[in-house]
């Protein structure tokens, strides 16, 4: 087995997207968490609030909210479901020290990726990708990996890129690490520290009945499942069957480009948790919270299924780029419920093919979301020997319909002239620029009876004294709207 952990130590803070402006969490008394705007203003953790608002009068202090940090644990949760199926929580224990020496024990989650390496290309490159996610969202996160759950989350909890590669490997590794970073050891941290006990390696040579008589079997008990002599079982976060998220802006936001940031994040979650359940989506939809008014509901459409996140910012950013904001925002919500299962990927022998496929997709969506859907269009056959008739516009994203075989008919030209054009005659025959002639045809085409629309032509392919080729028509019988005559209709390529 091997188990990934990621460690949040600021997920108190990256539960809001505070942006650039100063920013902290604390409590009643002191600063708990600060971006970095807040400490280049000089706040720091463990200031007393009043020092930290006399030093940056625009810092926003909040209280830390439990709900909305298990909230922002269980996204990245969810979009972890990417990597493997084998996610489980962390959540932060509810009891913490009074050692100021000792910081609370930040959340995280642990997942179980041995089976899915050869999928990703190796430790390397799934730990490569984990990271670039994380960041992607706004974590700043510490990862270490172990065969043993336990003592993963105690490597993270340590220091970032620690990596056991064996249980044999386990002793040495969590020697030298504070032995409050064991649960129980941070509430008998006082006792342990008076009889020189402050490294994790300090308790493996004493004596079992002891340690467990003078402190607790509990300690004892984390210290085996950190070693790998004890079972570690853990329950399995499961993700919900619709994607909702939401995520509070530290501070009002009036602009809307400068939501992208920000709902990105939330993309990018829902990426996360479409490639976990094998799905991929074309349509969802954003609802920008405002105070005094209902929300900016923002739907946004792909061309074909996908679960990339940068084809969904692609289109966000064009929609956030002509939008004008009717009231500032402070909350952020994305729902996705259009799910669609997604095709497991196969190799290609030539795998640019799809590549261009999915070019082609991306401008699509690019130009409806700046043009309107209704103004990008595709054109599909006909049934019907009008030449004008023989096609129609539909929206890109709509199911195509099945043509009804029509039989052979000659060659006609791709560029058809909006209305025909009446020719001039000279010599009993066709002129446009230059004396015509006919080269090929009649073809001759009666149709339109049942729509009050009858045609009844003649149409020839003619060629001019320059070579070109051109399709014309001779009205047979009276026209509602042409004169009797020669027309263009058309030029061949």
């Amino acid at each position: 087995m091997l188990w990934i952990a990621v460690c949040l130590p600021e997920l108190p803070l990256e539960a809001c997207a505070a942006g650039d402006a100063p920013f902290a969490i604390g409590d009643a008394q002191r600063i708990l968490h600060v971006n970095r705007a807040a400490a280049v203003a000089g706040v720091e953790v463990g200031m007393r609030r009043a020092t930290a608002t006399a030093l940056c009068p625009r810092l926003a202090l909040r209280a830390r909210d439990p709900v909305t940090e298990r909230a922002a644990l269980e996204a990245v949760a969810r979009w972890a479901l990417r990597f493997t199926p084998n996610v489980t929580l962390v959540p932060p224990p509810r009891t913490r020290s009074g050692d100021a020496l000792i910081d609370e024990a930040p959340a995280g989650v642990l997942l179980e990726v041995a089976a899915s390496l050869r999928l990703f290309g190796g430790p390397a490159r799934l730990l490569a990708e984990l990271r670039r996610g994380l960041t992607e969202q706004g974590h700043a996160a510490r990862v270490a990996t172990a065969p043993v759950p336990h003592a993963a989350w105690i490597l993270a909890r340590a220091a970032d890129g620690l990596e056991a590669r064996s249980v044999a490997e386990l002793p040495h590794m969590l020697s030298p690490l504070p032995a409050w970073l064991l649960g129980p050891g941070r509430a008998h941290w006082e006792a342990l520290r008076s009889v020189g006990i402050a490294r994790i390696g300090d308790l493996l040579p004493l004596p079992r009945a002891a340690v467990a008589r003078r402190f607790s079997e509990a300690l004892l008990d984390e210290l085996d499942r950190a070693l790998g002599k004890k079972a570690d079982p853990r329950t399995w976060f499961v993700a919900p069957e619709r994607f909702e998220a939401r995520l509070e802006l530290a501070a009002r936001v009036d602009g809307a480009e400068a939501l992208l940031f920000a709902a990105r994040r939330l993309i990018v979650q829902m990426s996360g948790w479409l490639a976990g359940r094998c799905a991929a989506t074309r349509a969802l939809v954003f609802s920008l919270i405002h105070e005094d008014r209902a929300p900016t509901v923002l739907p946004l459409r792909l061309a074909g299924a996908s679960h990339d996140d940068a084809r969904f910012t692609a289109v966000l950013r064009e929609v956030l780029g002509k939008l004008r904001l009717a009231a500032p925002v402070y909350e952020l919500r994305l729902r996705c419920d259009e799910v669609i299962a997604a095709a497991p990927l196969a190799g290609e022998l030539f795998p640019a093919s799809r590549a261009g496929q999915e070019s082609l997709a991306q401008l699509i969506e690019r130009l409806q979301a700046r043009l309107g859907r209704e103004r990008v269009v595709r054109l599909r056959p006909h049934a019907d020997h009008r030449p004008e008739l023989a096609f129609r516009a539909d929206a890109v994203d709509m199911p195509a319909t099945r043509v009804q075989p029509m039989l052979p008919a000659p060659a006609r030209p791709l560029w058809l002239l909006p209305t025909p054009v009446a020719l001039a005659e000279r010599d009993h025959a066709p002129f446009w620029e230059t004396p015509l002639t006919l080269v090929a045809g009649p073809e001759r085409i009666e149709s339109g009876w049942w729509d009050g629309r009858w045609v009844e032509r003649d149409y020839f392919v003619a060629r001019d004294a320059g070579g070109a080729l051109l399709w014309i028509f001779r009205l047979r019988a009276l026209d509602p709207v042409l004169r009797q005559g020669w027309y263009l209709h058309g030029r061949f390529a």
